[in-house]
């Protein structure tokens, strides 16, 4: 899966990637993504990461769903105002998306999977 970025956009998020891989801790990811995301995107992430790892362990669509699906559900939303995206399931859509990303053998997905396996 390739997206498409302009020449002036290319040098911004290599600017960005630099940035990132001067971090030396999770910790310092952590607070470096903090300013970077807001809740939400960072959540989207979390999500489409915990989802990739689930994939890798053959798990099926429906045994995603359910796993990531939050505890309390059924539990009347009032409370939990300003939770953001958190609280939401996983779609479908977002997990075909990750597993087409994760089928490509080039892609980011598989090198930092196999980076953290020891297998690269």
């Amino acid at each position: 899966m390739t997206m498409e970025f302009d020449t002036e956009e290319r040098k911004a998020l290599d600017s960005l990637y630099k940035a990132i891989l001067t971090l030396k801790t999770s910790e310092e990811l952590h607070s470096f993504f903090i300013d970077l995301c807001s809740r939400n995107e960072l959540c989207s992430m979390l999500h489409r990461w915990q989802i990739l790892e689930l994939i890798d362990k053959g798990m099926s669509y429906e045994e995603i769903i359910r796993e990531l699906a939050p505890e309390n559900a059924n539990e009347d939303k009032t409370e939990r105002k300003g939770k953001g995206r958190s609280d939401t399931k996983v779609s479908s859509t977002t997990i075909s998306r990750v597993k087409a990303c994760y089928n490509n053998p080039d892609g980011g997905y598989r090198t930092a999977l196999g980076r953290l396996k020891g297998d690269s």
